[in-house]
């Protein structure tokens, strides 16, 4: 195997990733699944890393388990002269995948600060590119990743990211004793839906409204009066999701929730959710023009989105939740915008294709590290 771990110490430039606060449980859940004794030639999963390799455009794919502290290679694909087997988990590029949580894209491996002193940027692996996917077990651990590495510096596009993702969740179906589905669910929408248990998305799009100023409305309204107008807004809010192809979710007080890309994936979750928060600006101002007219108050709404995993579980006949980090950062994207604006973070805009945007950098949220936010004025 690779002396890795040799270069890593002598050159002492490379840094690994830092642990997941979850690790036990992840480790924990890792042991119970069993999948480090996993069947290394199950066709299966060389039918998943092949088309990795063909919608990534990437010579080499693997599928690894990340067990601490060593991971083990299932399948690979490019790399003739390395066997299946072990290497040091803090060692491995996948580690960042771990730590990161959702696809990892590192177009340049020199000019990235986690990669540019990793041994295998230097000859005789001389690697520059590598994306990775995380294996997301039913019960939402990362069990280990889905690679692709080239020789040399690339991008991926949005339907290729999307698609490694689906080729991961593919993989972790496989690992967990089921079949995977047929492989054009790869690249069009699942029609899975949510269970009692609880369900991992690979992908969705999360979207949070809030009411500025609430609490005057509150003081300046009756109580009936005050029900009745967030009653017409959500209606509003509810036909306009069902225009985009979002799931409502719940409303708590003022808050309105809705997800893209749950119960049934969509490969356009991102545009959906955005364009139904830009829907949900404009039908506010036309309403505020309307107030304004009859010397009533406006009310003004920000809206966040934020893309990433989520598990879904069943609520009968209340429909649907979902949890998550992403809903968190969806929630914190919302809070951290302004009024009348649609505030995105830097996941969701990576998957929109074009769009008037513009950069608010990296700005702090509640509980989490800062996270670089977007304006969307509209979408091209």
């Amino acid at each position: 195997m690779t002396d890795t771990h040799d270069k890593r110490t002598a050159g002492g430039g490379f840094k690994p990733a830092p642990i997941p606060k979850n690790e036990t449980d992840r480790l924990r859940e890792l042991s119970t699944l069993g999948l480090t004794e996993f069947d290394r030639n199950d066709p299966d999963l060389d039918d998943i890393i092949r088309i990795a390799r063909a919608v990534t455009d990437a010579p080499i794919a693997i599928i690894n388990i990340m067990d601490r502290p060593e991971q083990h290679m299932l399948r690979s694909c490019g790399l003739p002269n390395l066997a299946p087997g072990k290497d040091l988990t803090e060692d491995l590029l996948c580690q960042f995948v771990l730590a990161y949580g959702d696809v990892l894209v590192i177009e340049d491996m020199l000019a990235d600060e986690r990669t540019r002193h990793h041994p295998f940027v230097d000859p005789p692996s001389s690697l520059r590119f590598y994306a990775g996917a995380p294996l997301v077990s039913s019960s939402g651990y990362i069990v280990g990743t889905l690679c692709v590495m080239a020789r040399e510096s690339k991008t991926l596009d949005t339907r290729a990211i999307d698609a490694l993702r689906r080729l991961a969740s593919q993989a972790i179906r496989v690992l967990q004793g089921g079949r995977p589905r047929d492989i054009e669910d790869v690249v069009a929408p699942s029609k899975q839906k949510a269970d009692g248990r609880g369900r991992f998305h690979s992908q969705a799009s999360v979207l949070f409204t809030d009411f500025v100023g609430f609490t005057r409305h509150t003081e300046e309204l009756e109580p009936a009066e005050l029900l009745a107008v967030l009653s017409r807004n959500f209606g509003a809010f509810d036909k306009i999701c069902e225009r985009f192809g979002l799931k409502p979710i719940k409303t708590i007080g003022d808050s309105y929730m809705a997800v893209a890309g749950i119960p049934a994936a969509i490969a356009d979750h991102a545009r959906n959710a955005v364009a139904a928060g830009l829907a949900i600006r404009d039908y506010i101002a036309a309403e505020n023009l309307a107030r304004i007219a009859l010397a009533e108050p406006a009310w003004e709404i920000r809206i966040g989105v934020h893309s990433g995993p989520a598990i879904a579980g069943s609520l009968g006949e209340h429909g649907i939740d979902i949890w998550g980090d992403t809903v968190n950062v969806a929630s914190r994207m919302e809070s951290a915008g302004e009024a009348g604006r649609v505030n995105v973070s830097e996941a969701t805009l990576t998957l929109l294709g074009s769009a008037e945007t513009e950069e608010r950098g990296s700005l702090p949220v509640k509980n989490k590290p800062p996270v670089h936010m977007y304006f969307i004025n509209q979408l091209n």
